[in-house]
């Protein structure tokens, strides 16, 4: 097995933990379940921070997504705060 395939793997089985937990816990709030990915991606890429270079880049390619994902949701709910809109 290679070690893309372990990553996979790994993000895969870690999502699926984390979505079965908060369902567990009825938690019906997108961002969470976002937050939470988000977390637990950065955290896993950087545990498999020895992938060539070709692999980091694009791995970073995707985490720069998601954080900016992430950025989304904190202003709509700096948003939500200042203004009492709700934007998501």
């Amino acid at each position: 097995m290679r070690i893309y395939d372990k990553y996979i793997l790994m993000l895969a089985s870690l999502l699926l933990v984390s979505t079965i937990i908060l369902a567990a816990t009825d938690e019906a709030r997108l961002d969470l379940y976002f937050s939470i990915y988000l977390i637990e991606a950065l955290v896993l890429t950087e545990l498999y921070i020895y992938l060539n270079p070709r692999a980091k880049r694009a791995l970073s390619t995707v985490n720069y997504v998601l954080f900016g994902g992430f950025l989304v949701i904190v202003a709509a709910k700096v948003v939500e705060i200042l203004w009492g809109i709700k934007l998501l």
